[in-house]
Protein backbone atom coordinates (compact mmCIF):
# COMPACT_ATOMS: atom_id res chain seq x y z
CA UNK A 1 0.00 0.00 0.00
CA UNK A 2 1.27 3.36 -0.86
CA UNK A 3 -0.62 7.34 0.19
CA UNK A 4 0.97 10.75 -0.83
CA UNK A 5 2.61 13.10 2.11
CA UNK A 6 2.18 16.53 2.35
CA UNK A 7 1.16 17.24 5.94
CA UNK A 8 0.25 15.79 9.35
CA UNK A 9 -2.78 14.99 8.32
CA UNK A 10 -2.08 12.80 4.96
CA UNK A 11 0.62 11.01 7.47
CA UNK A 12 -2.36 10.03 10.25
CA UNK A 13 -4.40 9.29 7.43
CA UNK A 14 -1.68 7.27 5.68
CA UNK A 15 -1.27 4.86 9.23
CA UNK A 16 -4.56 4.37 9.88
CA UNK A 17 -5.02 2.60 6.39
CA UNK A 18 -1.84 0.61 6.89
CA UNK A 19 -3.10 -0.65 10.10
CA UNK A 20 -6.29 -1.87 8.71
CA UNK A 21 -4.60 -3.01 5.79
CA UNK A 22 -3.11 -6.30 6.79
CA UNK A 23 0.50 -5.06 6.16
CA UNK A 24 0.73 -6.16 9.91
CA UNK A 25 -0.77 -9.37 10.32
CA UNK A 26 0.75 -11.36 12.68
CA UNK A 27 2.69 -8.71 14.52
CA UNK A 28 2.79 -8.25 17.77
CA UNK A 29 2.08 -4.48 19.55
CA UNK A 30 6.03 -4.03 19.66
CA UNK A 31 6.48 -4.69 16.29
CA UNK A 32 3.45 -3.04 15.00
CA UNK A 33 5.04 0.07 16.76
CA UNK A 34 8.24 0.32 15.70
CA UNK A 35 7.04 -0.30 11.87
CA UNK A 36 4.15 3.21 12.73
CA UNK A 37 7.74 4.85 14.29
CA UNK A 38 9.44 4.06 11.22
CA UNK A 39 6.79 5.44 8.97
CA UNK A 40 5.91 8.40 11.12
CA UNK A 41 9.54 9.47 11.29
CA UNK A 42 10.29 9.39 7.39
CA UNK A 43 6.81 11.47 6.46
CA UNK A 44 7.74 13.81 8.65
CA UNK A 45 11.15 13.97 7.57
CA UNK A 46 9.20 14.62 3.84
CA UNK A 47 6.65 17.32 5.14
CA UNK A 48 9.70 19.31 7.17
CA UNK A 49 12.33 19.05 4.34
CA UNK A 50 10.92 18.35 0.77
CA UNK A 51 7.12 19.37 1.74
CA UNK A 52 5.86 16.44 -0.33
CA UNK A 53 6.55 12.79 -1.21
CA UNK A 54 5.12 9.36 -1.13
CA UNK A 55 5.34 6.91 1.44
CA UNK A 56 5.13 2.89 0.12
CA UNK A 57 4.83 -0.37 2.17
CA UNK A 58 4.96 -3.84 1.57
CA UNK A 59 4.43 -7.38 3.25
CA UNK A 60 7.14 -10.38 2.10
CA UNK A 61 6.94 -13.16 3.80
CA UNK A 62 10.45 -15.14 3.96
CA UNK A 63 10.77 -18.83 4.45
CA UNK A 64 12.33 -18.03 8.13
CA UNK A 65 9.35 -15.09 9.22
CA UNK A 66 7.57 -11.68 8.08
CA UNK A 67 9.22 -8.34 6.74
CA UNK A 68 7.98 -4.96 6.08
CA UNK A 69 9.60 -2.55 3.57
CA UNK A 70 8.81 0.59 3.85
CA UNK A 71 10.21 3.53 1.14
CA UNK A 72 9.97 7.27 1.84
CA UNK A 73 10.32 8.82 -1.60
CA UNK A 74 10.09 12.97 -2.70
CA UNK A 75 11.55 15.11 -5.28
CA UNK A 76 13.03 17.86 -2.46
CA UNK A 77 16.22 19.57 -1.87
CA UNK A 78 18.27 16.20 -1.19
CA UNK A 79 21.01 15.47 1.04
CA UNK A 80 24.50 16.92 0.27
CA UNK A 81 26.21 14.92 2.92
CA UNK A 82 23.94 11.55 3.79
CA UNK A 83 27.07 10.20 6.25
CA UNK A 84 26.73 13.29 8.04
CA UNK A 85 23.02 13.34 7.91
CA UNK A 86 23.09 10.15 9.92
CA UNK A 87 24.74 11.18 12.84
CA UNK A 88 23.17 12.02 15.99
CA UNK A 89 22.18 15.12 16.11
CA UNK A 90 23.02 16.36 13.02
CA UNK A 91 20.10 18.52 11.51
CA UNK A 92 19.65 21.48 8.75
CA UNK A 93 16.06 21.81 10.72
CA UNK A 94 15.38 22.91 14.18
CA UNK A 95 14.36 19.18 15.75
CA UNK A 96 16.72 16.99 17.26
CA UNK A 97 18.27 15.79 13.78
CA UNK A 98 17.48 11.52 15.62
CA UNK A 99 14.75 11.28 12.72
CA UNK A 100 17.08 9.13 10.19
CA UNK A 101 19.78 8.03 12.77
CA UNK A 102 16.37 6.79 15.03
CA UNK A 103 14.91 4.76 11.70
CA UNK A 104 18.79 3.31 11.01
CA UNK A 105 18.74 1.82 14.18
CA UNK A 106 15.03 0.14 14.45
CA UNK A 107 15.59 -1.05 10.81
CA UNK A 108 17.30 -4.85 10.02
CA UNK A 109 18.08 -3.40 6.47
CA UNK A 110 18.15 0.33 5.57
CA UNK A 111 19.45 2.34 2.76
CA UNK A 112 19.53 5.69 1.22
CA UNK A 113 20.05 7.78 -2.04
CA UNK A 114 19.91 11.28 -2.10
CA UNK A 115 21.33 13.58 -5.16
CA UNK A 116 21.28 17.72 -4.21
CA UNK A 117 18.29 18.84 -6.02
CA UNK A 118 16.91 15.79 -7.13
CA UNK A 119 15.34 14.55 -4.12
CA UNK A 120 16.08 11.65 -1.32
CA UNK A 121 14.93 7.98 -1.16
CA UNK A 122 15.08 6.13 1.68
CA UNK A 123 14.25 2.24 2.25
CA UNK A 124 14.02 0.45 5.58
CA UNK A 125 13.09 -3.12 6.26
CA UNK A 126 12.10 -4.67 9.74
CA UNK A 127 10.91 -8.21 10.66
CA UNK A 128 7.80 -8.59 12.19
CA UNK A 129 7.19 -11.83 12.71
CA UNK A 130 9.95 -14.69 13.42
CA UNK A 131 12.57 -12.09 14.59
CA UNK A 132 14.39 -14.80 16.79
CA UNK A 133 15.72 -16.45 12.85
CA UNK A 134 18.19 -14.39 11.55
CA UNK A 135 17.25 -11.17 10.03
CA UNK A 136 18.46 -10.10 6.50
CA UNK A 137 20.66 -7.39 7.11
CA UNK A 138 21.38 -8.12 10.72
CA UNK A 139 23.94 -10.55 12.72
CA UNK A 140 22.30 -13.11 14.05
CA UNK A 141 20.48 -12.41 16.71
CA UNK A 142 21.56 -14.01 20.33
CA UNK A 143 19.81 -16.40 22.39
CA UNK A 144 20.07 -15.78 25.96
CA UNK A 145 22.35 -17.74 27.64
CA UNK A 146 20.85 -17.25 30.54
CA UNK A 147 17.80 -14.68 32.83
CA UNK A 148 16.90 -13.71 35.97
CA UNK A 149 18.77 -11.34 38.34
CA UNK A 150 22.26 -10.98 37.05
CA UNK A 151 25.61 -12.10 39.99
CA UNK A 152 26.62 -8.34 41.30
CA UNK A 153 29.99 -8.92 41.18
CA UNK A 154 31.98 -11.07 38.86
CA UNK A 155 35.74 -11.02 37.54
CA UNK A 156 34.03 -8.09 34.61
CA UNK A 157 32.02 -5.73 36.79
CA UNK A 158 31.34 -4.98 40.66
CA UNK A 159 27.70 -3.76 40.51
CA UNK A 160 25.67 -2.24 43.44
CA UNK A 161 21.57 -1.20 43.34
CA UNK A 162 19.67 0.97 45.79
CA UNK A 163 16.29 2.38 45.98
CA UNK A 164 14.05 3.72 48.58
CA UNK A 165 10.26 5.15 48.49
CA UNK A 166 10.02 8.78 49.71
CA UNK A 167 10.92 9.04 53.36
CA UNK A 168 7.63 8.08 55.66
CA UNK A 169 6.11 5.53 52.63
CA UNK A 170 6.58 1.69 52.80
CA UNK A 171 6.00 1.67 48.59
CA UNK A 172 7.67 3.54 46.42
CA UNK A 173 8.07 3.61 42.29
CA UNK A 174 12.10 3.76 42.02
CA UNK A 175 13.37 0.38 41.11
CA UNK A 176 17.36 -0.59 40.48
CA UNK A 177 17.46 -3.76 38.54
CA UNK A 178 20.51 -5.85 37.22
CA UNK A 179 19.28 -8.98 34.39
CA UNK A 180 21.48 -11.06 33.15
CA UNK A 181 21.39 -11.46 29.68
CA UNK A 182 23.04 -12.48 26.36
CA UNK A 183 26.84 -11.92 27.41
CA UNK A 184 26.46 -9.28 29.79
CA UNK A 185 24.18 -7.62 32.03
CA UNK A 186 21.14 -5.50 31.53
CA UNK A 187 20.55 -2.31 33.73
CA UNK A 188 17.35 -0.74 34.53
CA UNK A 189 17.03 2.63 36.61
CA UNK A 190 13.50 2.67 36.68
CA UNK A 191 11.18 5.98 38.17
CA UNK A 192 7.17 5.17 38.20
CA UNK A 193 5.03 8.54 37.86
CA UNK A 194 3.56 9.12 41.72
CA UNK A 195 4.82 7.62 44.70
CA UNK A 196 2.74 4.73 47.28
CA UNK A 197 1.52 1.62 46.33
CA UNK A 198 0.13 2.43 42.48
CA UNK A 199 4.18 3.62 41.45
CA UNK A 200 5.75 0.39 43.08
CA UNK A 201 3.35 -1.70 41.17
CA UNK A 202 4.07 -0.13 37.99
CA UNK A 203 7.44 -0.30 38.91
CA UNK A 204 6.79 -3.89 39.67
CA UNK A 205 5.10 -4.35 36.15
CA UNK A 206 8.60 -3.23 34.35
CA UNK A 207 10.62 -5.52 36.59
CA UNK A 208 8.48 -8.62 35.22
CA UNK A 209 8.89 -7.59 31.55
CA UNK A 210 12.73 -6.86 31.90
CA UNK A 211 13.50 -10.20 33.84
CA UNK A 212 12.31 -11.92 30.79
CA UNK A 213 14.08 -10.19 28.27
CA UNK A 214 14.77 -12.53 25.42
CA UNK A 215 18.11 -10.23 24.44
CA UNK A 216 19.41 -6.90 24.61
CA UNK A 217 17.83 -4.82 21.55
CA UNK A 218 17.35 -1.93 24.05
CA UNK A 219 14.97 -0.32 21.63
CA UNK A 220 12.93 -3.40 21.71
CA UNK A 221 13.01 -3.91 25.44
CA UNK A 222 11.87 0.17 25.86
CA UNK A 223 9.09 -0.59 23.64
CA UNK A 224 8.31 -3.56 25.38
CA UNK A 225 8.29 -1.25 28.83
CA UNK A 226 5.99 1.14 27.64
CA UNK A 227 3.37 -1.42 26.34
CA UNK A 228 3.42 -3.00 29.70
CA UNK A 229 2.52 0.55 31.68
CA UNK A 230 -0.20 1.69 29.27
CA UNK A 231 -2.87 1.34 32.06
CA UNK A 232 -0.34 3.30 34.27
CA UNK A 233 1.03 6.75 35.11
CA UNK A 234 3.64 6.04 33.21
CA UNK A 235 7.27 5.85 34.04
CA UNK A 236 10.77 7.25 33.22
CA UNK A 237 13.02 4.24 32.77
CA UNK A 238 16.91 4.30 31.64
CA UNK A 239 18.47 1.24 29.91
CA UNK A 240 22.03 0.22 29.91
CA UNK A 241 23.58 -2.86 28.69
CA UNK A 242 27.18 -3.88 29.54
CA UNK A 243 28.47 -6.62 26.92
CA UNK A 244 30.74 -9.50 28.36
CA UNK A 245 32.53 -9.73 25.17
CA UNK A 246 32.89 -6.25 23.03
CA UNK A 247 33.50 -4.58 26.39
CA UNK A 248 31.14 -1.91 25.49
CA UNK A 249 28.16 -0.04 26.83
CA UNK A 250 24.63 0.72 25.21
CA UNK A 251 22.21 3.05 26.72
CA UNK A 252 18.82 4.29 25.94
CA UNK A 253 16.73 6.53 28.47
CA UNK A 254 13.30 7.94 28.67
CA UNK A 255 12.23 10.91 31.10
CA UNK A 256 14.11 12.15 33.85
CA UNK A 257 16.29 9.63 34.74
CA UNK A 258 20.16 10.07 34.20
CA UNK A 259 23.69 8.25 33.39
CA UNK A 260 27.10 9.11 33.34
CA UNK A 261 30.48 7.58 33.57
CA UNK A 262 32.29 9.64 36.44
CA UNK A 263 35.49 7.86 36.33
CA UNK A 264 37.61 7.28 32.96
CA UNK A 265 36.56 8.93 29.60
CA UNK A 266 34.03 11.18 30.16
CA UNK A 267 30.85 10.19 28.84
CA UNK A 268 27.05 11.26 29.29
CA UNK A 269 24.48 9.78 27.54
CA UNK A 270 20.91 12.04 27.31
CA UNK A 271 17.23 10.71 27.90
CA UNK A 272 14.91 11.83 25.66
CA UNK A 273 12.29 13.69 26.95
CA UNK A 274 8.99 11.65 27.24
CA UNK A 275 6.89 9.56 29.88
CA UNK A 276 6.79 5.37 28.57
CA UNK A 277 2.93 4.22 28.69
CA UNK A 278 1.95 7.80 27.58
CA UNK A 279 4.52 8.89 25.30
CA UNK A 280 7.46 7.08 23.61
CA UNK A 281 10.18 9.21 21.65
CA UNK A 282 12.34 7.81 19.06
CA UNK A 283 14.72 5.48 20.42
CA UNK A 284 17.76 6.95 20.72
CA UNK A 285 20.74 4.44 21.40
CA UNK A 286 24.19 6.06 22.41
CA UNK A 287 27.37 3.69 22.86
CA UNK A 288 30.66 3.39 24.58
CA UNK A 289 34.12 1.22 24.90
CA UNK A 290 34.71 0.28 28.19
CA UNK A 291 38.04 0.42 29.80
CA UNK A 292 39.62 -0.74 33.03
CA UNK A 293 38.59 1.19 36.68
CA UNK A 294 35.42 2.72 34.47
CA UNK A 295 32.66 3.78 36.76
CA UNK A 296 29.04 4.29 35.62
CA UNK A 297 26.38 6.18 37.89
CA UNK A 298 22.88 6.00 36.42
CA UNK A 299 19.82 7.33 38.78
CA UNK A 300 16.20 8.80 39.38
CA UNK A 301 15.81 12.67 39.95
CA UNK A 302 15.06 11.86 43.15
CA UNK A 303 18.87 11.77 43.73
CA UNK A 304 20.35 15.41 43.96
CA UNK A 305 24.15 16.04 42.49
CA UNK A 306 24.82 14.10 40.62
CA UNK A 307 27.33 13.03 38.58
CA UNK A 308 29.23 16.26 39.99
CA UNK A 309 29.30 15.40 43.19
CA UNK A 310 31.54 11.89 42.45
CA UNK A 311 34.97 11.61 41.96
CA UNK A 312 37.60 9.15 40.90
CA UNK A 313 38.54 8.56 44.17
CA UNK A 314 34.99 7.13 44.37
CA UNK A 315 35.67 4.53 41.69
CA UNK A 316 38.13 2.63 44.20
CA UNK A 317 35.19 2.00 46.63
CA UNK A 318 32.80 -1.41 46.36
CA UNK A 319 29.50 -0.17 44.29
CA UNK A 320 26.85 -1.47 46.59
CA UNK A 321 28.88 0.74 49.31
CA UNK A 322 29.12 3.83 46.78
CA UNK A 323 25.13 3.05 45.62
CA UNK A 324 23.82 2.98 49.34
CA UNK A 325 25.82 6.50 50.26
CA UNK A 326 24.54 7.92 46.96
CA UNK A 327 20.99 7.53 48.31
CA UNK A 328 21.17 7.90 51.69
CA UNK A 329 23.00 10.97 51.35
CA UNK A 330 21.73 12.62 48.07
CA UNK A 331 18.41 11.38 48.20
CA UNK A 332 15.50 13.87 48.42
CA UNK A 333 13.71 14.16 51.31
CA UNK A 334 10.00 14.81 48.92
CA UNK A 335 10.80 12.23 46.57
CA UNK A 336 11.69 8.19 45.91
CA UNK A 337 15.51 7.75 45.03
CA UNK A 338 17.55 5.00 43.11
CA UNK A 339 20.91 4.73 41.90
CA UNK A 340 23.21 2.03 39.89
CA UNK A 341 26.80 2.10 40.58
CA UNK A 342 29.14 -0.04 38.01
CA UNK A 343 32.67 -0.44 37.97
CA UNK A 344 34.21 -2.41 35.45
CA UNK A 345 36.57 -4.47 36.51
CA UNK A 346 39.05 -6.00 34.40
Amino acid sequence: MSFPVRDHADLTVGIQRMRSSGVLADADEVERAMVVTIVSELATNIVKYAGRGMIRVARAVQPDGIDVDIWAEDSGPGIADTERALKDHFTTGTSLGLGLPGVRRMADRFSIESTPGAGTRVHARRRIAGRRGEPAARAPRRTSRYQGPAELSTPLWDIGLRSRPVPGQHDGGDLALAVAVDDGVLLAMIDASGHGAFAKAAAEQVRARLEHADGSDLPRLMQSCHESLRESRGAAIGLLFVSGTDRTIRYIGVGNTGAARVAGTPWRPISKDGVLGQRLPTPFEQSANLSRGDLIVMWTDGVAGLPGALTVRDAFRPAQELADEIVAVRGRSHDDAGCIVLRWEP
